[in-house]
């Protein structure tokens, strides 16, 4: 009898602390996966523009924003093809997404859950080095968030 009032109170102790455990289990599962997916969006984006900023004419870049966008959201510069010939490129924020056009066509989209991207060159008597700023941002449970803060310091256009 004593045996069976042991084992119902560990029962009992068991059954009050799974709930809890569960949940906790939950978040953090919650925020390993979007800590996962806005890494691989910011290491992809960053990819992305730093191969194209690196085949750049260094004097056709112009750093400005889409209407209604954070200021310095946007680059849009002409770079060398496989072909030799320069081709028109830009980079954008619109809302949480992130944009890359090329030749005058219209955005495709790249990377989502974007909270700001900023354009920025960090010396002011070269104009060769860029710099880029990057915040990814996922929801996560109970209305929070996982924000993920990336930059490139120094991006060398080549040409």
């Amino acid at each position: 009898m004593i045996e069976m009032m042991v084992v119902v109170g560990i029962m009992g102790v068991v059954m009050l602390a799974a709930p809890k455990t569960f949940t906790k289990v939950y978040q953090f599962v919650q925020l390993m996966t979007a800590r996962v997916e806005i890494q691989k969006n910011a290491r992809g984006a960053l990819a992305n523009i730093n191969r194209d900023l690196r085949q750049a004419e260094a004097g056709s870049i112009v750093i400005d924003s889409v209407s209604g966008q954070p200021p310095h959201s946007r680059i849009t510069f002409d770079k060398y093809d496989s072909a030799g010939s320069l081709v028109g490129m830009s980079y954008y924020q619109n809302g949480t997404d992130l944009f890359q056009a090329r030749g005058g066509a219209a955005g495709k989209l790249i990377a989502r859950n974007l909270r700001y991207i900023a354009f920025t060159y960090p010396r002011t008597d070269d104009d060769t080095i860029l710099s880029i700023s990057l915040t990814f941002e996922k929801a996560t449970y109970e209305g929070g968030t996982k924000a993920l803060q990336m930059a490139v310091e120094k991006v060398r256009i080549m040409n």
